[in-house]
């Protein structure tokens, strides 16, 4: 794995808006790709916290084993 050596990792920044219907998010700097609505605050922010940890596991993961070429 990876050890103790620190890794620092700049996640992806996310916009809340809040709208009649209720709270939208996307990703800042996707395209127009709004998810909700959320009733809450607190469940919009749940979501983004899931997304940025779902990231954060993905960059974090040791790198796939590439397979040796045949001798042959």
């Amino acid at each position: 794995m990876h050890g103790h050596s620190p890794r620092i990792y700049a996640l992806a920044s996310w916009t809340v808006e809040y709208r009649r219907r209720g709270w939208f998010i996307k990703q800042t700097y996707a395209a127009d790709e709004w998810r909700g609505p959320y009733r809450t605050e607190m469940s919009a922010c749940l979501m983004i916290a899931r997304h940025l940890r779902r990231e954060l596991v993905r960059r974090d993961a040791p790198p796939p084993e590439l397979p040796f070429p045949d001798s042959q």
